[in-house]
């Protein structure tokens, strides 16, 4: 997603640019000769639009700030709770929520004291104000930050038989339910038409692969012997390596409301009504609300785009009226110096 949204931008900075140069163009033609004006211009146009297209391609954004504790909007505590990802996280959701509720499991719970919410997890970044959210605008943008879509569950506690029990049976539903094996023998995630770094495999638990206590239950739960990597910031050896993460020093962030208890079939699995009926239980507990997470309500994954092309017009049409300014000077100090080169072949004939 998002070397597509990339080039996307740069085919919308390609345009831009072009766009702008037209419009100065047809400006310079019909008037703008006060040359003061188009350098004053051009003095706010060059650096807004050169700050705006670096706002709009580096990665992670500029601004951006290392994570440096749990995020203020939290609802599970990242000490005491685990996250799985491996692409889409609607699916994944629902299948740790089927792990909460069921009657003969180590959780048992109801409706209400689910805790499995989806996010993003695995970055080490940041937006200024601490926000973390969907594709939108660039220093929010969770992809452009690092992270990957994940699912958190809370633990009842981090030590002991339960605990081990609990983070059991999730590691086996998400390495049995979640992969399909391939001819080769790898384990590929169920939705491998999503690419990119936001929907790789991750997994976070408390100290990582040092948690001595539940560390080795994930690993005996690897049956298949999927590749297994400690996690850590440029991550990039692609789909088929889980990256595991401190949950503590790589914090699950969660997303948006909208994106909780999905009904979307992404797998072409059929999910039960009851299923919204958990949602709406959990939207009535606050669990899920969204004026606490710092996030604008934008779902337009092509803005980053647009905003390109905005940045790239402003860029060109400040550049076309700094040239605008300075060529004529140019031009009178190359002819000056032609004069004065002819003016001496006289005098250097004569001696």
């Amino acid at each position: 997603m998002v070397k597509h949204m990339i080039l996307l931008s740069a085919f919308a900075t390609v345009v831009g640019i072009l766009c702008g140069v037209a419009a100065t163009h047809a400006c310079l033609r019909k008037g703008c000769e006060d040359s003061r004006q188009r350098l004053a211009a051009a003095l706010v146009l060059v650096p807004a639009g050169w700050i705006g297209l670096l706002w709009c391609f580096l990665l992670p954004p500029p601004f951006s700030v290392k994570i440096d504790g749990p995020p203020s909007s939290l609802r599970n505590d990242p000490a005491g709770s685990i996250y799985f990802g491996n692409g889409c996280f609607w699916h994944t959701q629902y299948d740790f929520v089927v792990v909460e509720q069921d009657p003969d499991g180590p959780f048992r719970r109801n409706d209400s004291a689910v805790t499995s919410l989806i996010g993003y997890a695995g970055g080490r970044y940041e937006s200024p104000s601490g926000a973390v959210c969907y594709h939108g605008l660039p220093h929010t943008d969770y992809s452009r930050l690092g992270h990957a879509e994940a699912c958190s569950i809370q633990l009842d506690d981090v030590r002991g038989g339960r605990a081990q029990s609990q983070v059991a049976a999730l590691a086996q539903t998400y390495f049995e339910h979640g992969f399909q094996t391939l001819s080769d023998g790898r384990r590929q995630r169920l939705d491998p038409q999503d690419r990119g770094a936001e929907y790789w495999n991750v997994i976070g638990l408390p100290g990582g692969m040092d948690n001595q206590e539940l560390w080795p239950i994930i690993e005996a739960a690897n049956t298949h012997g999927m590749r297994l990597q400690r996690g850590a910031i440029g991550d990039s050896e692609g789909e088929f390596v889980v990256y595991v993460y401190d949950s503590v020093e790589y914090p699950f962030f969660r997303g948006e409301e909208y994106h909780q208890f999905h009904p979307n079939n992404v797998i072409q699995r059929d999910l039960p009504a009851s299923y919204l009926v958990t949602k709406k239980v959990q939207e009535d507990l606050g669990r899920i609300d969204e004026s606490d997470r710092g996030c604008f309500a934008l779902e337009f994954g092509g803005l980053v785009a647009v905003l390109a092309f905005v940045c790239a017009a402003i860029f060109s049409c400040g550049s076309m009226f700094l040239y605008s300014v300075l060529a004529p000077h140019t031009k009178a100090a190359r002819c000056c110096a032609r004069r004065g080169s002819h003016a001496d072949v006289p005098s250097s004939m004569e001696s």
